[in-house]
């Protein structure tokens, strides 16, 4: 479930569905959005696989990565996924025999969508790694990056497991709070290298990521780098979003955005908004899967219809390829690395969110953004002298 739901930038989500936390990528043409075509113009995806020594890079990283026992598992996107459904494009159907050949002769129709139908089956628990280069700048500060990036795939998506009972009742009357859309490819996290060495880590969560630095001490917004240099994290039940690993039950505060008024119930669970609730961790049992890589171009990425059924209600559409994931503005690595990293007080975070968004719905502030900028570097230094 973890997507970016621009229709909360458009319209607040006011009524029922303002309890939708988290799990729409809905209306297709998100992708048509502005800001992304330039984006994939100046970062045209590429048709072949990552080299060689990308791909060992990846797979010295991979996560490790932790369920709750008989905990949904993730899933291979083409085996378990497309090869169990039909393909339409303007509700007339293409084939009921769809691969990745097919798929991809169809991504960049926003009228396509694939329906998918459980299929009754072992899976196969995949990840599909690549990788990114953006350079983080500020003021005179330069420092290159090479991101890790890593997607699981789950056929469906629910809602965040810890709502409260009206919540969960008021979702219930619309549709299924553990299959509230089909397909959930961006669950995710980014590990960001300097110098080749990790130093930080980015999850998506819901409709933001969250980053904190890699280093040997535990404090806010830094996780202990593991001697292996593998970053375990947890997936939550319903909603699939990634929380840093726990042997125990963990409650973690959930939203469908972080904004001014949000960002105190995140840093701190208390004062909790409307639309919000918990996401619920238990990392009980270690989930092995194979390493898998795509070329960027591939449908799994840039697939511009629905990858899930449209079912006419907002936000439980199927999404579009995983990099429809966040704000065109956001879409530059070193952006959204910063950005998730929120370490200073309650107070200062607001300044600071209230800031980089005050522009408007699909704006970012540069001045804004600089002020995250600034943190980061400010504090990757103390943490790495």
């Amino acid at each position: 479930m973890s997507s970016f739901k621009h229709r909360y930038l458009f319209s607040g989500l006011v009524l029922t569905l303002t309890v939708v936390i988290g799990c729409s990528q809905n209306e297709t043409n998100f992708t048509q959005a502005p800001g992304f075509k330039q984006y994939f113009t100046d970062n045209k995806p590429s048709a072949t696989l990552p080299s060689e020594k990308e791909q060992t890079l990846l797979e010295r990283y991979k996560p490790r990565v932790f369920l709750a026992k008989n905990q949904t598992r993730f899933i291979n996107f083409y085996d378990d996924y497309i090869a169990n459904g039909s393909l339409y494009v303007d509700d007339e159907l293409i084939s009921s025999k769809v691969d990745q050949v097919l798929l991809n002769q169809y991504k960049d129709n926003i009228g396509a969508e694939f329906r998918y139908e459980e299929a009754k089956k072992e899976v196969t628990p995949t990840v599909y790694g690549r990788i990114h280069r953006d350079t983080l700048s500020y003021q005179e500060q330069s420092i290159p990056l090479t991101f890790l990036s890593y997607n699981l795939v789950f056929a469906n998506s629910g809602l965040l497991k810890g709502l409260d009972t009206w919540q969960r009742l008021a979702m219930n009357v619309v549709g299924s709070t553990t299959d509230w859309h089909q397909l959930d490819h961006y669950v995710g996290l980014t590990i960001a290298l300097s110098n080749d060495k990790p130093v930080a880590v980015m999850l998506q969560q819901h409709n933001y990521q969250s980053t904190w630095l890699l280093g040997k001490e535990t404090v806010e917004n830094f996780i202990e780098l593991p001697e292996d240099l593998r970053v375990s994290v947890d997936v939550a039940m319903q909603s699939n979003e990634l929380y840093p690993h726990s042997k125990t039950l963990k409650n973690h505060p959930g939203l469908s955005w972080v904004s001014e008024d949000s960002i105190e119930f995140l840093k701190t669970s208390q004062n909790k908004p409307m639309m919000a609730g918990f996401d619920i961790t238990h990392g009980e049992e270690e989930q092995e899967y194979q390493l898998a890589f795509l070329p960027t171009a591939d449908a799994f990425y840039t697939f511009q219809g629905r990858l899930g059924e449209g079912r006419k209600l907002p936000g439980r559409d199927g999404p579009p390829g995983a990099d429809y994931v966040t704000l065109p503005a956001l879409m530059p690595m070193a952006n959204r690395l910063v950005s998730g990293y929120r370490p200073r007080d309650v107070a200062t975070e607001k300044e600071k969110i209230k800031a980089l968004f005050e522009g408007g719905s699909f704006s970012v502030n540069a001045a804004g953004l600089a002020a995250y900028q600034r943190d980061f570097i400010e504090d990757l230094q103390a943490l790495n002298p």
